[in-house]
């Protein structure tokens, strides 16, 4: 179980990051260098900006420094648990493709939830840390990419 717990957790996060990419690169290319491309760089990169600086401001524990148990997926990490960084990251990615790519923004929301729940589920995160990171990025990502249309 652990093992597949952490392939999960790699591989749906290395896909994030790459579906990030490919979304970058389509951008790019069916928008140009423009207006677009700037924004769906600029609005994730200013939210993963403000959420760490937020969670380090609040440093929570995590679950395995409370609880004494270690970890399904291997962390050390000390503290900054809340919000989830992966949580938000996956989700800003998700909205932000929702804007451009609806199909692939709800296949990346599935995504986002599965991660969340593989996070709660490998010891590394509180269930509040994964809702409040989903939340901050939906939030943030929906307010800045409305914003700057």
């Amino acid at each position: 179980m652990k093992r597949f717990i952490v392939f999960l957790d790699r591989g749906l996060t290395g896909v994030t990051y790459a579906a990030y990419i490919i979304l970058v690169i389509y951008i790019a290319v069916s928008y140009g260098p423009g207006a677009d491309l700037i924004k769906v760089i600029l609005v994730p990169a200013s939210g993963f900006l403000i959420e760490t600086i937020i969670r380090e401001r609040l440093d929570f524990k995590r679950p395995y420094e409370v609880s004494g148990r270690p970890p399904l997926i291997p962390k050390e990490t000390r503290g900054k648990s809340f919000p989830s960084r992966h949580a938000f990251s996956v989700t800003m990615i998700a909205v932000t493709y929702l804007f451009y790519l609806r199909e692939a923004g709800i296949v990346m929301l599935m995504i986002a939830l599965a991660l969340c729940v593989i996070r709660v589920a490998g010891g590394v995160h509180f269930v509040r840390d994964v809702i409040a990171g989903a939340a901050l990025a939906a939030a943030y990502g929906v307010f800045f990419m409305m914003l700057l249309k």
